[in-house]
């Protein structure tokens, strides 16, 4: 077995560990999520302390140890200045490391959900001034539902999961427990469902989440939907990461 090796990762957390060290999760490109021991950030002269900074992407060595592994050298090759002087799109930045620190496993790996992390940093901190709160929450639903398709649950969104039909261009119902398109007819001729499980999504709305899912590089590109049409999609992201995990 190798004693160390180089790869590609993002910086999703760092905490004190001991008294001059800090542990520090990475989601890599090569190796998934990775905790690792950073000696001697604590102190004053650390040349490491500056590059483990979370939310920045950096090139890592990782050293194999007896008990933990831990950093080699790291060295930071994008900070992301402007994402990191916005509040609004720090707070969205947080949120989506918060999902990859709870959803994946150590060692773990999927270069899929590497780079919609890296995209979804990079979109961040391209926004211009003018960029929303509303904005953000949209970005933030395209990468929810992304992250979620990359895990499994990608939805269906172009029939429906009872009677199998095409969907109609009009009102339809999003089952968060199973993850797909319920039509309106089948909605209000069941007794049986739970409506608490289901969102009413517009024709509209459900064009965005097709698009969502059949257009990759989207993440990165001024967006240009409805404020009816963002709280939908933000709301059904919200419930169904609820729902599903």
């Amino acid at each position: 077995m190798e004693k160390s090796y180089l790869t590609k990762a993002v910086v999703i957390k760092r905490q004190d560990y001991r008294e001059y060290d800090s542990l520090v999760v990475f989601y890599t490109l090569d190796h998934g999520k990775l905790s690792l021991i950073t000696r001697g950030t604590k102190r004053e002269k650390s040349k490491l302390a500056s590059h483990i900074e979370p939310l920045s992407v950096v090139d890592l060595m990782v050293i194999r140890g007896k008990g933990r592994d831990y950093v080699g050298s790291v060295v930071a090759r994008e900070s992301y200045l402007n994402l990191k002087d916005n509040l609004n799109n720090l707070h969205w930045a947080f949120s989506g490391l918060s999902w990859i620190l709870r959803l994946t496993e150590e060692g773990e790996k999927d270069d899929r959900l590497f780079n919609l992390l890296v995209n979804y940093l990079k979109a961040l901190n391209d926004t211009p001034s003018s960029f929303t709160k509303e904005e953000g929450e949209i970005l933030f639903a395209v990468f929810a539902l992304r992250m979620l398709a990359i895990f499994g649950y990608e939805p269906q969104t172009k029939s429906c999961l009872s009677c199998k039909h095409n969907l109609q261009a009009k009102d339809n119902y999003f089952d968060l427990l199973s993850g797909g398109m319920i039509c309106e007819q089948c909605f209000f001729s069941s007794k049986s469902y739970n409506r608490e499980q289901y969102l009413k999504i517009s024709p509209e709305g459900v064009k965005f989440l097709r698009f969502i899912f059949d257009n990759n590089l989207f993440l990165g590109k001024k967006l240009k939907i409805s404020q009816k049409i963002g709280k939908e999609i933000s709301l059904l992201a919200n419930h169904f990461l609820a729902f599903r995990l």
